[in-house]
């Protein structure tokens, strides 16, 4: 048997599942810190955006959910092809691998502007796994 479902009414799926599977209430962000080696100092980087879930403890790799980066994270280099492909939203691999398995890759465009509204942050493209 065939079943045949409308476009909006797969976006309108995949919204109400991801919040379900996203308190927005209890997701939080923090800049992750990096390190110049050249003047040997930490720094938060403005450029990227991590979202965990609940109080920040440290980097617990199961309490993350996302992190956005944006186009100047890349900027001054050979990452032009990257660049382009910003500003990035990586899934936590868990999460983003149970979306692949209801939705193949049809859940990126109603995740991108799920996103942008309930974080106010653009997105160009969807990587599944956190690096």
């Amino acid at each position: 048997m065939k079943y045949i479902i409308t476009e909006s009414r797969l976006k309108n799926t995949i919204i109400e599942y991801l919040n379900e599977l996203y308190d927005v209430d209890d997701i939080n962000s923090t800049n992750p810190y990096e390190y110049d080696s050249e003047t040997e100092e930490e720094y938060e980087d403005p450029n990227v955006l991590e979202y965990y879930r609940g109080d920040y403890d440290g980097p617990h790799d199961s309490d993350f959910v996302f992190r956005w980066i944006d186009p100047e994270y890349f900027a001054g280099g050979d990452y032009v092809g990257l660049q382009k492909k910003c500003p990035i939203l990586e899934v936590h691999d868990t999460e983003g691998k149970t979306l692949d398995a209801y939705f193949g890759n049809n859940w990126h465009v109603p995740f991108k502007e799920w996103f942008q509204v309930n974080f106010r942050l653009p997105v160009k493209t969807i990587k599944v796994g956190i690096s």
